[in-house]
């Protein structure tokens, strides 16, 4: 944890304590208040506690609240999405198939990268990932030669 002076001690943070979890063990979402020139460090005001660090979902959510990308949780199933999520998806409604309701890949992008979708090509992520972005493929080149391939999802195109 940075050196801040902290304006409140939420319930939260004294629960973590009081559960022997070491704060410098978790992450908390703080918010910065004022920082005056005469002061060594800023004030800053604790909202929650992300969780424990090493956690897989909680260094994600991190990362996401750190680069200030919009990450709360979808509804339910089935039901639409909330209006923040809409406004992060507007740039790419322009892409959407009307016939389908599904995004397709504009041609200028299909243009630009080695396209892969008529190879055999196999993700090796958990069942568990949320996102299925690391793939291998095998393809027989002669009697003796296997070409294998490592495929790592570039999403540069979404960020």
């Amino acid at each position: 944890m940075p050196w801040m002076n902290i304006t409140n001690i939420p319930d939260e943070f004294l629960q973590d304590v009081k559960d022997q979890k070491k704060p410098q063990n978790r992450y908390y979402l703080v918010k910065l208040m004022k920082w005056k020139s005469t002061q060594m460090r800023p004030d800053c005001k604790i909202l929650k506690s992300i969780g424990e660090a090493g956690n897989l979902e909680v260094e994600s959510l991190r990362l996401l609240k750190s680069s200030d990308i919009y990450s709360e949780e979808y509804e339910a199933e089935g039901q639409p999405l909330n209006k923040k999520v809409h406004e992060n998806l507007k740039i790419f409604a322009k892409d959407i198939d009307e016939s389908i309701g599904e995004w397709k890949i504009p041609k200028e992008e299909i243009k630009q990268r080695l396209d892969l979708r008529e190879k055999r090509i196999f993700t090796i992520d958990p069942i568990t990932a949320k996102d299925l972005d690391d793939a291998l493929s095998i393809e027989k080149i002669s009697d003796e030669i296997y070409e294998i391939g490592v495929h790592i999802a570039d999403v540069s195109y979404f960020v």
